[in-house]
């Protein structure tokens, strides 16, 4: 089996796209509750999908600054990298040997 359709199978899990849908909505949430507060506040929502997505979510993409995608890029690559580790453990757990 190549390795983009040992990847695509792996996404394709029902614990993977649980996964993923999880992380989606907490992220949703994150967003939303950050905007809803005043500029003054401090919002810590969007630790909870950062922590979601670990190891990868906490790293910042250098030379970006404040930019939000210095952010998002490392969150969205680690809950993508998990889902397919999640996807992975299913599929090796589920089979039959």
């Amino acid at each position: 089996m190549s390795f983009l359709r040992t990847i695509r199978a792996a996404l394709t899990t029902p614990a993977a796209l649980t996964y993923l849908g999880g992380f989606a909505a907490l992220l949703v949430w994150a967003i939303s509750s950050t905007i809803a507060h005043a500029p003054g506040d401090a919002s810590f929502a969007m630790i909870w999908p950062m922590l979601a997505s670990l190891p990868l979510g906490l790293f910042v993409v250098p030379g970006l600054g404040e930019h939000p995608a210095s952010v998002f890029v490392p969150m969205l690559l680690g809950a993508l990298v998990n889902a397919v580790v999640v996807g992975w453990c299913y599929r090796t757990l589920r089979s039959e040997r």
